[in-house]
């Protein structure tokens, strides 16, 4: 399997970077690890360009695949450039795997278009696929016929699991007012619960004042690598998810992997999509959105908790070979359905009516036959 993956990171790092910036680049770099895959780089300044600029890269992209001899084109970003007009007529079939929840409307018709040219695309969640149904009725658009889920990650590092905790309660997330990390500061303050905040520093204007709010807190760590992020998060005793807009929550699988029970901060709907992620009920709390109450509740609940129970079953239902499996069914699954799709657009309608005489014909030779043995 040959497969060409465009990548952009928010920070310009590459696949070979050691710092994760997010769940989406950390899925990208998975790809990368265990397949035959060929990095198409795309500048985070793309977003500045102007159409004539994100056609002609487009077209790059398609001519790239095609150059190389791929299998597929995996797309995981859903800003235009990615799904256009011009990408989606590739003779390569293109797995788009969406992440997010991109609130641009527009995004359900360039998939529909996609998916009408033979391409297919797949979920991460059905919390995910639910947000966008609601969103193609209120736009008034056909509903994307998606072609079912994918799993964005599997556990990577076994962790030792320490002794003791440092903290009772942690959590990991871009600096941004989206992921709100500081969220588990702000609900913990004038109480004597410890914490401690994974984040990122910040290269974004519109994050900037929200990065210099909360530089005054203790026990926060920025840029760390991949590595170290998993052994802090395991010195925490419960972990946080700050954002109740996850669709699926790689942090959660992550801290799940070490052994720590995950406390999830709901949306309006008392819901969050990565209740599919821990291997038991007994491994998470959902809780009200912003409860402070509910969260130290939460904390406290998980006192006595099997953390290396917690950290096998976890192990057993996220392990690589299970993702890889997955991975390569909904490969499979684009490639054959693009087949599909191209032997169908071949059939004109002289063919059409062709098969469909000769339908009738077999049904009527049926019929007969079963009246002169009756």
């Amino acid at each position: 399997m040959k497969i060409l993956l465009p990548f952009q990171d928010p920070f310009n790092r590459t696949l070979d970077s050691k710092i994760m910036s997010g769940g989406t680049e950390n899925f990208c770099k998975s790809i990368y690890e265990n397949f035959e895959t060929i990095p198409y780089y795309i500048p985070i300044e793309q977003i500045k360009w102007n159409q004539r600029q994100k056609k002609e890269e487009a077209q790059k992209i398609v001519d790239k695949a095609e150059e190389e001899q791929v299998d597929v084109i995996i797309s995981n970003f859903a800003q235009a450039i990615y799904n256009s007009q011009t990408l989606i007529k590739s003779k390569i079939p293109i797995m788009f795997v969406e992440h997010c929840i991109y609130p641009i409307p527009n995004v359900i018709y360039r998939w529909n278009q996609g998916i009408k040219n033979g391409h297919s695309l797949f979920w991460v969640s059905e919390w995910q696929q639910k947000k966008y149904e609601d969103m193609a009725k209120r736009t008034n658009q056909p509903v994307i016929r998606h072609a079912g889920y994918i799993r964005p990650g599997y556990v990577k590092v076994k962790q030792k699991l320490p002794k003791k905790y440092k903290y009772e309660c942690g959590t990991i997330g871009r600096c941004d007012n989206g992921k709100k990390p500081f969220l588990l500061k702000q609900l913990l303050k004038d109480t004597d619960i410890k914490s401690l905040v994974i984040t990122s520093t910040t290269q974004f204007d519109k994050d900037k004042p929200y990065y210099e709010r909360n530089q005054k807190w203790s026990d926060v760590t920025f840029d760390d690598p991949y590595d170290k992020v998993i052994k802090k998060i395991s010195e925490c005793k419960t972990y946080f998810s700050t954002w109740e807009g996850e669709t699926y929550g790689l942090t959660s699988l992550e801290a799940l992997s070490c052994g720590v029970p995950v406390i999830l901060n709901s949306d309006k709907d008392g819901i969050h999509a990565s209740t599919i992620i821990p291997a038991s009920k007994e491994h998470y709390k959902v809780i009200p959105n912003k409860s402070k109450e509910e969260l130290i509740k939460a904390i406290k609940s998980f006192e006595n908790v099997d953390r290396k129970a917690i950290q096998e079953a976890t192990w057993e239902k996220h392990n690589k070979e299970a993702w890889k499996k997955q991975f390569e069914n909904c490969v499979d699954k684009t490639i054959e359905n693009f087949k599909i799709n191209q032997t169908m657009s071949k059939i004109t309608p002289k063919r059409i009516d062709s098969i469909f005489l000769f339908r009738r014909y077999i049904i009527q030779w049926l019929k007969n036959l079963i009246k002169t043995r009756t």
